[in-house]
């Protein structure tokens, strides 16, 4: 299963995810200095108020993810000094998932 995908919109120069996200992002920014002097650049995956693990990639983030929650929500984060916005075309995001549900499947 796929998981769902939150709408984000940028506003006031900061990303803004869905409600169901909304404690895993105050989780992640209360933690973003700690983190930062042992996660610099890596991946977490974050559930409600926990950090499930760190991850070197973003595609190990998420199939680890996929495995555990399958389609329920979870944030994977980048941990960084500054809020990073990537931007990715939907057929680039279609074919990333489609190759994690081949290596899954």
């Amino acid at each position: 299963m796929i998981p769902k995908i939150v709408n984000t919109e940028i506003t006031n120069k900061k990303l803004v995810m869905g409600v169901e996200l909304e404690k895993e992002l105050e989780f992640f920014e209360s933690k973003r200095g700690e983190w930062l002097r042992d996660y610099k650049d890596k991946f977490v995956l974050i559930k409600g108020e926990e950090l499930i693990d760190v991850f070197s990639t973003l595609e190990d983030a998420y199939k680890e993810g996929v495995k555990r929650y399958g389609n329920q929500p979870f944030l994977i984060k980048r941990v960084t000094e500054e809020e990073e916005i990537e931007t990715l075309p939907a057929l680039a995001f279609y074919h990333f998932i489609h190759n994690l549900e081949l290596v899954k499947g």
